[in-house]
């Protein structure tokens, strides 16, 4: 099988994987033959590549970097907490500590991960993706700056629920489609301190997966918030998440722009690094995603 743009996809030619719906609806399943209405089916869900049957027989196997089922089970709980934010307690933490645990046995298994984010998937939640995708990536980052085992489940969790606090903020201005004022962005800017005190409320997430949530929009030069921290002031952690948040964002469509592509988003981190973001961090980073070339997108 080959891994193809739509603009590169002719009718005729075989979808070789299935492709969901964030809710494990098949939206295309393996073995049908394309036609121009899938096509544009699919692009208008925000598709953009896909895995089809190639002249080779198919005889490559092509693993997912993480598990449909895995995935699933990310999106299906972060959106159950999203959507219940009363309901956040310690037995979904456990619940996430399980999702992350598998998806970390999976990643240490595999002697070289790259990281291809052309996702096979409808998301009709960007936050859903969106957190389930950092966390991915941050973990991935973090398993080739050498964390074991506990620190990359610690990770993982405080990355997918680094975003926890914007179930605190007023709906109509986190998906306002125009620019932002001087007060609704610093009512945004409150999801960082709103969120990490909703962790703080249960007692079985440790520290470091707290933090996240308070400081992924620190920079380090100093210039983020919401305290305005720099360098190795601010954790690890929310260092490594902040790269991931902001690729995961240029490279996903919003109310108020269109995404970029893999390729552009790695060089606008590329050419803030040491500024925006820590720059041993952004290296190892850049190294583990696949770039396309801009067409793709």
């Amino acid at each position: 099988m080959i891994f193809l743009p739509l603009n590169m996809i002719k009718e005729g030619m075989i979808n070789a994987r299935p492709i969901y719906t964030s809710r494990d609806f098949i939206l295309l399943d393996e073995g049908v033959v394309i036609k121009k209405n899938y096509l544009d089916k699919l692009l208008e869900l925000g598709i953009n590549c896909i895995y089809v049957r190639d002249d080779l027989g198919d005889k490559e196997i092509i693993h997912d970097t993480v598990r449909k089922e895995l995935r699933m089970d990310s999106y299906s709980v972060i959106n159950r907490i999203m959507n219940n934010i009363c309901c956040f307690d310690e037995s979904e933490v456990e619940r996430i500590r399980g999702i992350i645990t598998g998806i970390v046995d999976i990643l240490l298994e595999i002697e070289d991960v790259l990281v291809n984010l052309c996702e096979i998937r409808a998301i009709d939640n960007y936050t859903y993706g969106h957190s389930v995708n950092v966390s991915i990536l941050s973990m991935i980052t973090a398993l080739n700056l050498g964390y074991d085992k506990e620190k990359l489940i610690d990770l993982g969790i405080g990355a997918l629920l680094h975003d926890i606090g914007k179930t605190k903020l007023c709906l109509d201005i986190l998906n306002k489609p125009s620019s932002l004022t001087k007060s609704e962005f610093e009512h945004i800017k409150k999801h960082t301190i709103l969120g990490y005190e909703i962790l703080d409320s249960v007692k079985n997430l440790s520290f470091d997966s707290k933090i996240i949530a308070l400081s992924h929009h620190e920079r380090y030069d100093g210039n983020g918030y919401p305290h305005n921290i720099k360098g190795d002031d601010i954790h690890e952690f929310a260092r490594i998440v902040s790269i991931a948040d902001v690729y995961d964002a240029l490279t996903s469509n919003r109310v108020y722009r269109n995404k970029i592509s893999a390729d552009e988003a790695l060089d606008y981190i590329a050419s803030v690094s040491g500024s925006q973001f820590d720059d041993k961090i952004v290296e190892n980073f850049i190294s583990n995603i696949v770039r396309h070339p801009v067409d793709w997108v």
